[in-house]
């Protein structure tokens, strides 16, 4: 379907991909969809006109998936070369594992000109939260028009599906900060990485006991503290062979869980302040037997957990990634995030 600027410059009509197919030629900027100050500011400059004139946005399909890894892993490449950020590139096949996931969960968008894809964006709902888990653009084409339409389609798309607070695990890219903050999502706070071998770790009450945990469990604790149950992404992290998920029971009472991958702590929760050293004793003590070193993952509002990586030896790796957001949410200052994918 292909609608042209002089047809409907004032179109009320909102336009539901899934309602007109999957093949979508946008040829003028797209209707407001809500009324809200954020998306009335929306106004396509020259260059998005230009742009828009010939890109293709449409819903992706699984056969997408690589030529979008392709983009994504030169991009990440190129923004670690520019920022000067010194770590390794995302492991191709994780990311082939999660994006399939949000393809087959979330919203997940494309844009393509010549049968080339050349932007990418897609995000998650989980009850009200909108979670933005990836908005790459081709090098030559940042600034230029192109992904901001796409990344104004997948937050309409996610407010059409119920979401009302919209939040981003975001890289320090100048080009993507602005586009979030134009759309709303202020700063929260930074996002610490903690590396190494944990050094004195604590003994854990006798009150405090861990086993397997048990989906329900997992999504109730997630739903006092991450604000969504979020039992498909649940789900998904129990279906992994290289993941371990526990609960933490304190008297017999559930208090919190974590997931181990490899090195790797989180997600976690614990559900009030005093349980926290010795839930994250119990999950680096996991992390250390699995890989023998530890990776925390910590939401700056979590300070029980930044001052637990320094008591006991972790190494501070930076804090290149934010959190923006449009809304306060959940109770973070007892969460440890998954990643940038899910969080």
């Amino acid at each position: 379907m292909r609608v042209r600027a002089g047809d409907a410059p004032h179109c009320p009509t909102i336009f539901n991909l899934k309602q007109l197919g999957n093949d979508v030629e946008i040829l003028y900027p797209l209707p407001r969809l809500l009324s809200t100050p954020k998306l009335d500011s929306w106004r396509m400059n020259e260059s998005e006109k230009a742009h828009m004139s010939k890109l293709i946005q449409r819903a992706a399909t699984a056969a997408d998936l690589p030529a979008a890894i392709d983009l994504f892993m030169a991009a990440v490449a190129r923004m670690y070369e520019r920022l000067h950020i010194e770590q390794p590139l995302p492991p191709r096949p994780a990311v082939e594992t999660m994006w399939a996931h949000i393809l087959n969960t979330g919203i997940f968008y494309v844009a393509e000109t010549d049968e080339q894809i050349v932007a990418l964006c897609h995000a998650v709902v989980r009850d009200r939260l909108w979670f933005l888990s990836g908005f790459w653009t081709r090098a030559e084409l940042m600034g230029g028009g192109v992904g901001g339409p796409l990344l104004r389609q997948v937050w309409q798309a996610g407010a059409r599906a119920g979401a009302d607070t919209f939040f981003v695990w975001s890289s320090p890219d100048q080009t993507a900060l602005a586009s979030y903050l134009k759309l709303g999502m202020l700063p929260g706070y930074q996002l610490f990485t903690f590396a190494g071998q944990a050094t004195q770790l604590p003994d854990v009450a006798r009150a405090y006991t861990v086993e397997p945990a048990t989906l329900a469990l997992v999504c109730d604790l997630n739903a006092g503290v991450r604000a969504t149950r979020r039992e498909v992404d649940h789900r998904f992290w129990f279906a992994q062979t290289q993941m371990s998920a526990r609960q933490v029971r304190h008297r017999d009472r559930p208090i919190g869980y974590f997931y181990v991958n490899g090195d790797a702590v989180g997600p976690a929760c614990w559900a009030a302040p005093e349980h926290a050293d010795a839930l994250l004793t119990l999950a680096c003590r996991a992390a250390m037997e699995t890989a023998g070193t530890i990776k925390l993952r910590v939401p700056g509002i979590n300070h029980d957990a930044i001052r637990f990586a320094f008591a006991h030896g972790l190494r501070f790796n930076g804090g290149y990634a934010h959190l923006f957001t449009s809304a306060p949410f959940g109770r973070l200052a007892q969460y440890l995030p998954s990643g940038p994918s899910l969080f």
